[in-house]
C-alpha cells in the first residue's frame, strides 16, 4: 500500500525519501513538479540548534544534510569559540542546485509523482482511506500533509494581496476547511521574505566581508565525502542608516501589518524591517546579510511587505547598495496551520489514524524543522502501513525530540524555531554525535542506505588531524 503526501516541499521530500528507503511505495501529490524543493526565503541551512536538527536527520538517513553539503558555496563552523555543545555548522547554498538535487533523488523507483491539487481527504470510520484531487481519486491508509505555507495563504505587497502560498502558486482552501472539520480550528500565522537583488552595482567597498573556513570541515552531513567547494562564494554585511529609518517610519501606513490586514502571529526572533524600526527605535542602526546566490544577493535581516516603490527607496538607502537594482520583491505571507496538541508523538493526529501532518502545518517554520518532522511522519506512516509499532525520538536523546515534545504539549503561539537553550542536556545531545545517539536506530528499523562514516573519518583524520571525530 502506498502513502501519499501531499506537498513537495523539505517535510514531504524527506517523508518520501524515508519510506522509500524503508521499501515502501510513495505517491507524491505536489502542485508544481518544478518545484520540488524550492529554497522559499533565505539560501542557506543550518546555525544554531538548526543544524543539530539537520545532522539528526542525516543519522536517520534523511537527505536535507546531503543535499545541502552537494550545492554548498560557503560552510562555516559557528560558535568555535564556546562550549562544544553549541558547536554548529552553518552552509551557504545554491538555491538552483539545491532544487535540482532534490529532484534528482526523488526520482526513485518506489516514488511516484504526479502535479494535482488534493481538494479533500477520504475518511470513513476516522480512518483515512485515501484523496481526492482535481483530477483524480487515489486510494492509501495512510496520508502525510505536508503544505507548508499554502492552507488559505495570502501573500502581502503593500497594501495589495494575492491568494498565493508562495509569490505566483495559488493557495489550497478546499483542504483547510476540511482539516478545520476534521481535526480542529485553524490560526493563523504569517512569515516574510525579503528582497533579492542583482549583483551588479553593490558598492562592496562600503561592506564588511564574511569568509567561509576554506578548508574542509565536518559538514552538515555526516555520511559523505568531503570536499573543497571550488565555486566558495563570501558573504557579506551592511547596515541601515538614519535614512533608512525615515523611509520606514514614514511609510508604515502602507505595510499591511500595520494597517491590521493581517492577524497572524510573526516569528519574534525574525522581524520584518518595519517591525525593527517600529520596535527598536532608539537603535540607531540594524546589521543587513547579503547572501550570495548565483548572481543575486537575499538581504538576510531586511524581510518586508512595502510597496515596490518603497522597497526601492529602503534597499538603496542601505550602506553600498545605493546604486542596486531589486530582482524580487519581499512580502509577507499568511496561512493556515493546525493546533499540534492534536498530534501524537508519532505526527500522527490523535482523531483520524493513519493521517500525518508534518511542517509548517503544524506551527513551526524553518526548512530544518520542516525536515525533521517530515522524516518521523514518513517512518511512521510506513510502520502504520506494515502493523508495527510507532517510533519517535525523545527529548533525552534528540533535538528532534525536543521539538515534537514542545509543540504537542505545549502548542504553539508564535512560529516554532529551535533552539539550542531549549535543552536542558546540551553536552550530551551535540551536533557531532548524532550518529552515536540515532545510528542504531536507524538501523533496527532497517533503513537502508550507503555507510560513509567510515570514509568520513579517514578523511578527517588524513586531512586535518587536529580534529577529534567523537
Amino acid at each position: 500500500m502506498k502513502t501519499i503526501i501531499i506537498g513537495g516541499g523539505h517535510s514531504g521530500l524527506e517523508a518520501s525519501n524515508i519510506i522509500a528507503k524503508m521499501g515502501g511505495l510513495v505517491l507524491l501529490i505536489t502542485k508544481n513538479i518544478n518545484n520540488i524543493g524550492e529554497i522559499s526565503c533565505n539560501p542557506s541551512m543550518g546555525g544554531l540548534g538548526k543544524s543539530h536538527l539537520v545532522r539528526e536527520i542525516d543519522s536517520l538517513g534523511g537527505l536535507i544534510g546531503y543535499i545541502s553539503t552537494k550545492s554548498s558555496i560557503q560552510l562555516k563552523k559557528i560558535n568555535v569559540s564556546k562550549g562544544e555543545s553549541v558547536y554548529c555548522t552553518r552552509s551557504q547554498i545554491s538555491r538552483n542546485k539545491y532544487k535540482d538535487i532534490s529532484n534528482k533523488i526523488i526520482k526513485n523507483k518506489n516514488i511516484s509523482i504526479v502535479q494535482d491539487e488534493v481538494e479533500k481527504l477520504i475518511i470513513k470510520n476516522n480512518k483515512v482511506i485515501g484523496v481526492k484531487t482535481k483530477l483524480n481519486i487515489y486510494k492509501s491508509n495512510s496520508v502525510i500533509v505536508t503544505t507548508g505555507t499554502f492552507l488559505r495563504s495570502k501573500i502581502y505587497i503593500g497594501l495589495n494581496s494575492w491568494n498565493y502560498g508562495r509569490f505566483g502558486e495559488k493557495n489550497s482552501t478546499k483542504l483547510s476547511k476540511q482539516l478545520n472539520i476534521l481535526i480542529g480550528k485553524s490560526k493563523s500565522l504569517k512569515t516574510g521574505t525579503s528582497p533579492r537583488i542583482s549583483k551588479k552595482n553593490i558598492d562592496f567597498k562600503n561592506l564588511k566581508i564574511q569568509k567561509g573556513d576554506f578548508n574542509p570541515i565536518p559538514s552538515l552531513s555526516s555520511w559523505y565525502n568531503l570536499k573543497k567547494i571550488n565555486n566558495f562564494k563570501d558573504c557579506w554585511i551592511s547596515k541601515t542608516t538614519l535614512k533608512t529609518k525615515e523611509i520606514i517610519i514614514k511609510n508604515l501606513e502602507k505595510s499591511p501589518i500595520y494597517k491590521n490586514l493581517i492577524d497572524g502571529t510573526s516569528p519574534r526572533y525574525c522581524p520584518s524591517i518595519e517591525d525593527k524600526i517600529y520596535k527598536f527605535y532608539k537603535k540607531k542602526t540594524h546589521n543587513i546579510f547579503l547572501e550570495p546566490d548565483e548572481n543575486e544577493f537575499y538581504l538576510n535581516g531586511i524581510s518586508t511587505s512595502l510597496p515596490f516603490e518603497e522597497q526601492i527607496k529602503l534597499i538603496r538607502s542601505i550602506n553600498g547598495l545605493e546604486n542596486t537594482i531589486i530582482k524580487k520583491l519581499g512580502y509577507t505571507v499568511e496561512y493556515d496551520f493546525f493546533n499540534p496538541k492534536n498530534l501524537k508523538k508519532s505526527l500522527e493526529t490523535k482523531n483520524i489514524k493513519g493521517l500525518f501532518l508534518a511542517g509548517q502545518i503544524n506551527g513551526t517554520t524553518g526548512y530544518e524543522e520542516a525536515a525533521a518532522q517530515g522524516i518521523i511522519a514518513g517512518i511512521n506512516s510506513f510502520l502504520y502501513n506494515s502493523g508495527k509499532k510507532y517510533w519517535y525520538p525523545n527529548k533525552k536523546n534528540s533535538y528532534i525530540g525536543i521539538m515534537i515534545n514542545d509543540i504537542i504539549n505545549f502548542g504553539i503561539t508564535e512560529p516554532y524555531r529551535i533552539f539550542t537553550n531549549k535543552n536542558k542536556n546540551k553536552f550530551e545531545i551535540r551536533e557531532e554525535n548524532s550518529d552515536e545517539r540515532l545510528k542504531i536506530l536507524s538501523k533496527n528499523l532497517k533503513i537502508k542506505y550507503k555507510n560513509k562514516l567510515l570514509i568520513f573519518k579517514k578523511i578527517i583524520k588524513k586531512k586535518n588531524k587536529k580534529f577529534i571525530f567523537k
